[in-house]
């Protein structure tokens, strides 16, 4: 069944996004980007969004102010999530009808005193939108039902994936854009983009200039701000001590959400970490590097091995062992440096061969379909009754 903005003709769909900034952006980009969707698919969509860290979210999308404990950008109300009296107020008036919970942020306790204490008048639906994963509990998880202390409180799972038995992944709209407008590189030089999390990047830089070195068109490289961007920095000047002529770098300037998607959409080569941008990377349908985030005994592994099961059909044997040799050296904290500058090096002289299997892995995520559609489907179904 196919979404249509007519099927809520009479009816104001109220949804209340829940999002707690644990690691820089990545949640409060998903949470911005799935806002957007939501209204571009739903025009008469009342929409609150609920969020910790205002300023983070200020950087993505430059217009909210995150002084303020209540304001209304964009036709979202947005909230303070610690500030207890004034949600209160507002949705003592407006109980909530549809709670999207997302990456088991919990809820404030204002909410949980209206839900549970208060007991607001409607039945409230959670939606429990959980992290991105390729592992095969995605698949299980979707849509699973789960008990609350509440009859009125009723509460399921939702999970973004890879397969067609999840809810998929955000198809929005401006970046679907901007993947059909993109063009072939046509610039003498050959755009890379960087975002990582902290770690000894020399290796990295060593592969890099070795592929520079061989390439007609001259490496231009783009540093994201984040958390790894000193450790970049550090290592590229240490090497350039030793090499006059290493590859260029460019500094880039914290970028709202619009503008860095555009930006992925366009750059050939991508190496980048997290989740939000992985997302965006997968469809992007370039070569691209994961630096998935470091976690206690190495469980970062199994994301990135799960990842690379579910990519595997899309390319040769030979091919994709260059993928996996690369992306689990990469993602291992303790590599040896000249280990992962081979596994680099292996997977940026194989650049063009790769590029086929990451253009039909690509093509098969789109045609999983957009995971606001599946939503607002699911809404529709179960809890708009």
């Amino acid at each position: 069944m196919a979404f249509n903005v007519t099927d809520f003709p009479e009816k104001t769909l109220d949804i209340t996004i829940l999002c707690k900034v644990v690691d820089n952006f990545g949640d409060i980009g998903f949470v911005h980007r799935l806002a957007r969707a939501l209204s571009d698919l739903c025009p008469k969509l009342k929409l609150r969004i609920v969020a910790d860290n205002l300023k983070s979210f200020s950087l993505l999308c430059p217009e909210i102010d995150p002084s303020k404990n209540e304001q209304n950008e964009n036709d979202w109300q947005i909230f303070n999530w610690n500030a207890e009296e004034t949600c209160l107020e507002s949705f003592r008036k407006n109980p909530p009808q549809v709670i999207l919970e997302c990456f088991q942020c919990g809820r404030p306790e204002w909410l949980e005193t209206l839900l549970f204490t208060e007991k607001i008048p409607n039945i409230a639906h959670i939606i429990m939108i959980d992290y991105l994963t390729a592992e095969p509990y995605a698949e299980t998880f979707h849509k699973l039902q789960s008990l609350t202390r509440s009859a009125k409180v009723q509460k399921v799972n939702f999970m973004p994936g890879f397969t067609e038995k999840t809810g998929g992944l955000v198809l929005d709209k401006p970046f679907v854009s901007a993947l059909k407008k993109r063009k072939d590189e046509t610039e003498n030089s050959f755009n890379v983009l960087f975002f990582g999390y902290p770690r000894n990047y020399s290796p990295v830089i060593r592969a890099l200039q070795n592929f520079n070195n061989k390439n007609e068109k001259k490496i231009n490289l783009l540093l994201a701000k984040g958390a790894g961007f000193d450790s970049f920095w550090a290592a590229y000047k240490t090497e350039k001590s030793a090499e006059k002529n290493l590859f260029a770098l460019n500094e880039l300037p914290f970028l709202p959400q619009s503008e860095w998607d555009e930006l992925l959409a366009k750059t050939p080569l991508l190496f980048i970490r997290g989740e939000d941008s992985l997302s965006r990377a997968c469809l992007c349908g370039v070569p691209f590097v994961w630096h998935a985030y470091p976690q206690s005994e190495e469980y970062q592994l199994v994301k990135v091995n799960a990842l690379l099961d579910r990519m595997s059909i899309h390319f040769s044997t030979e091919n994709f062992k260059i993928i996996q040799k690369c992306w689990q050296i990469y993602n291992t904290t303790d590599a040896a440096p000249q280990e992962l500058e081979n596994a680099l090096n292996n997977f940026l002289q194989n650049y063009k061969n790769l590029c086929g299997g990451f253009k039909e892995f690509s093509a098969s995520l789109l045609k999983n379909g957009d995971l606001t559609e599946h939503l607002l489907e699911f809404i529709e179904t179960n809890a708009m009754n």
